[in-house]
């Protein structure tokens, strides 16, 4: 998928994206971590439909459709990310990201893996993989 920003909007747009693919929101906001230290990340990728449920602070409850923290790859202004989704019988299941981003931040590239996550020793290989083969 490729994303270009709306500079109005602060929020990154399809504009190009595989037939009958819908597992990532049409618009995505892309900041950097702030306030919270456990997320080991150093951007935040969310969909726009995030909402409150009940309550403010730490006993409110948030609904998000698309999340993930972005983590830096040794390949510059590519990162990696997992959105956690629910399956059958409400398992977890570990989805990869990979995003590029353009030198101006202007456009972004993503790539989304269905329940496929590396673990953290394949990471570094599995990402050199996917740019060696022109996929991101």
């Amino acid at each position: 998928m490729t994303f270009a920003l709306d500079y109005d909007k602060g929020r990154y747009v399809v504009k190009e994206c595989e037939p009958g693919f819908c597992k990532v929101p049409r618009e995505v906001t892309a900041e950097e971590r702030r306030f919270n230290d456990n997320i080991d990340a150093e951007i935040i990728l969310r969909g726009p439909n995030t909402e409150k449920k009940g309550g403010t602070g730490k006993g409110g409850k948030r609904k998000i459709t698309f999340f993930t923290g972005l983590q830096p790859t040794a390949h510059t202004g590519v990162y990696i990310g997992n959105v956690l989704t629910f399956g059958r019988n409400g398992n977890k299941v570990q989805n990869g990201v990979l995003v590029r981003f353009a030198a101006d931040a202007g456009r972004m590239s993503l790539r989304y893996f269905p329940a496929y996550y590396p673990y953290p020793k394949e990471r570094d290989a599995f990402v050199s993989t996917v740019i060696n083969r022109g996929l991101l």
